[in-house]
């Protein structure tokens, strides 16, 4: 497995990390943070795969 596909792995796991934890946090405050977390990992791994695909 090469750097970028293990990265890409590491990013996807963080991102289901972070769907499991807006499950959880549903009525906290947290929500809104984890939320734009999610979607500014979601950008970059899109990106990646982007890149990859085009190679």
């Amino acid at each position: 497995m090469d750097e970028k596909t293990a990265a890409m792995a590491r990013l996807q796991a963080s991102i289901d990390a972070i769907n499991k934890r807006l499950v959880i946090d549903s009525n906290d405050l947290d929500y809104e943070t984890h939320l734009r977390q999610k979607r500014q990992l979601q950008q970059i791994l899109d990106r990646m795969k982007e890149k990859m695909s085009q190679k």
